[in-house]
This record gives structure tokens, C-alpha cells and sequence, in this order.
């Protein structure tokens, strides 16, 4: 049974959409995922909360990805081709 992360957590990074410590038990996303169209924040939860059940990016964690998230390479390709770096805000 998968009872999920022991703790999250939010960031606004320039890096990395997520992240996750299969040994802690605990996941990262990146806050400007919100601002990203529509099912992205879903999939990208989805792909690190994995490890949590498989640590390698092998052949089961594929098969988990397609089971839990089938559209999962339309989604990577998504966020492949979105800016990453956080934007500059100017209030004027």
C-alpha cells in the first residue's frame, strides 16, 4: 500500500520542476508550475512521488509512470519546451 511522501515542500527554483528523496520520503516542486497550462503540476507530482515506490528511473518506474499518468511523455514534452528559470517581476 502507498500511504504517499513524508513531507513536501515548495520552491521557487531555476533548475528543476521537482524533486524527490526516496530516502526521506520527501518532495519538492517548484511554485511556478501554477502558473504552467493545465495537467503539468499533475504529472510532475506524479513523477516524483515514484521514486517514493521505485528509485531508479528504470523499467518499472516507466510502467508506474504509464499506469498513473499515461500521457506522461506528452507532458514531459510540454514542460521540455517551457522556460524554467524564474521570471523577473517589476512593479511599476
Amino acid at each position: 500500500m502507498f500511504a504517499g511522501p513524508n513531507g513536501s515542500g515548495k520552491a521557487r527554483a531555476k533548475r528543476k520542476w521537482g524533486g524527490c528523496s526516496h530516502r526521506s520520503g520527501t518532495i519538492r516542486l517548484n511554485t511556478d508550475l501554477v502558473r504552467k497550462p493545465g495537467g503539468l503540476l499533475e504529472y510532475v507530482v506524479v513523477h516524483e512521488m515514484l521514486p517514493l515506490l521505485e528509485p531508479t528511473h528504470g523499467e518499472r518506474f516507466v510502467a508506474l509512470l504509464e499506469q498513473h499518468y499515461p500521457s506522461w511523455r506528452e507532458a514531459r514534452a510540454v514542460l521540455n519546451e517551457l522556460p524554467l528559470a524564474a521570471e523577473r517581476w517589476t512593479v511599476e
